[in-house]
């Protein structure tokens, strides 16, 4: 069960919950660290690290210094992310800002640094002649290495964020495990239906919200079904915007419904909904996405060819599982066998045209992109089985038809058929 809570800490993600939490948890070490002082006031007197021993005025000038530092790069590094912010939405995509709000290195530098100037300024506030803290000023050292180390590393990925091609191998292999997981998730098994759904719906349910559904609790569904012996069919699946009052489910029942508002709140609940969409768990939003990205390659103020030529290749990359496997209905059942619940989503169909069509019309009379939309037809035309073969073949004619009205010389087109034939064998 989705609850109020979990959805609320959903939607608190980006450059302020994560990092604020982590240096939130930098700060509450402060004071453990502190108390461990307190319980050994003599740490490093003698001994093999007796040279980590410090008077106070050391003590208060090297967490000054750690303090100032840290809280003064912090800055630095939202700076350099803002840039990279700017930079990102202009020549590759508005729609990446999510993604390096997202990205974990960012939060954590962010965090690190935050947590390394609450660390440093309590224990600094702690130091008295009375009470110089050894050990939180040895870890207040410590901290202050390893957010050195984690700044280098920071600026290398800060560079690597604004290249293309290593974005589009992000948003690729992202894409290829989010079909993965979706075929995985496909149960082999044949359900027996108990609920005709030919009949008169035992209940409409209508979303309590506007937003994009961003996460659906099938389990939690399918255990509520079998417990009330219901059937639940969705009505939009992930990605889909819904408004408020929009029919979002139909709910079959044998016999009369013990609490309709008990039913409708729980599906409410499971069906998750956020204020923009998520490339996570969301395979049409990953595709358009990266098709977003060759047409704005492909346009006359960008004109770069190549970068829509690698979005093509990794299309096709991400593509291969579902071309060579398929996708089944979205059937979801219990241990016994009996069919619970019917998740909408994208046949294999609906994701070649998703990707191919737009494409398609971008390159007509573009022989260069021409030959590398049909050598990615024909990598997943040689590899799937006769329905997939159908629907690239389809695919594949478009393109040849598209080239036939634009004004090509004869020997362009003359290479567009010769390529044609070769694939299609």
């Amino acid at each position: 069960m989705i609850s109020a809570l979990r959805k609320r800490l959903k939607q608190l993600r980006g450059l302020s919950t994560v990092p604020g939490l982590i240096a939130l948890t930098f700060w509450f070490f402060a004071f453990v660290w502190l108390g461990v002082d307190r319980y050994f006031p003599n740490a490093f007197e003698t001994g093999w690290f007796s040279f980590l021993a410090v008077n106070e005025t050391t003590a208060a000038r090297v967490l000054g210094t750690v303090a100032s530092a840290s809280i003064t790069t912090l800055g630095l590094v939202y700076s350099i992310v803002l840039v990279v912010f700017t930079t990102a939405a202009g020549n590759i995509g508005p729609r990446l800002l999510q993604r390096f709000t997202s990205d974990r290195v960012n939060q954590f530098t962010a965090g690190l640094f935050g947590g390394t100037f609450l660390f440093s300024l309590t224990v600094l506030y702690q130091t008295t002649a009375d009470f110089v803290p050894k050990i939180s000023v040895t870890i207040t050292m410590l901290l202050a290495v390893l957010a050195v180390l984690q700044l280098i590393y920071f600026v290398r990925t800060a560079s690597v964020s604004v290249t293309v091609d290593e974005e589009l191998a992000a948003i690729s292999s992202q894409l290829g495990r989010d079909i993965d997981a979706l075929i995985a998730s496909e149960d082999p098994k044949e359900f027996q239906s108990k609920h005709d759904t030919n009949k008169d719906v035992a209940l409409t349910i209508c979303a309590d919200g506007s937003g994009y559904i961003d996460e659906i609790d099938s389990k939690g569904l399918i255990a509520f079904a079998q417990k009330h012996d219901l059937y639940f069919q969705l009505c939009h699946g992930f990605g889909d915007f819904v408004i408020k009052g929009s029919k979002i489910a139909n709910v079959y029942a044998k016999g009369n419904l013990s609490s309709d508002d008990e039913v409708t709140q729980y599906v409410q609940a499971a069906v998750m909904l956020s204020e923009s969409r998520s490339p996570v768990s969301d395979v049409d939003f990953s595709i358009r996405l990266m098709i977003e990205i060759a047409l704005r390659a492909l346009s006359p103020g960008i004109n770069d060819t190549f970068t829509a030529i690698t979005c093509i290749d990794r299309i096709s990359s991400a593509l291969r599982n579902p071309v060579c496997r398929g996708l089944r209905e979205h059937i979801r059942g219990d241990g016994d066998g009996i069919a619970r619940l019917h998740l909408p989503g994208m046949t294999l169909r609906d994701l070649i045209n998703t990707a191919f069509h737009p494409l398609r019309r971008a390159a007509a009379g573009n022989v260069l992109m021409t030959k590398h939309i049909l050598d990615a037809l024909g990598r997943l035309y040689h590899q799937g089985d006769d329905d997939a073969r159908d629907i690239l073949k389809t695919h594949i004619d478009l393109m040849i038809e598209s080239a036939k009205q634009k004004t090509l010389l004869d020997v362009d087109m003359d290479f567009i058929l010769k390529q044609r034939d070769e694939i299609l064998g």
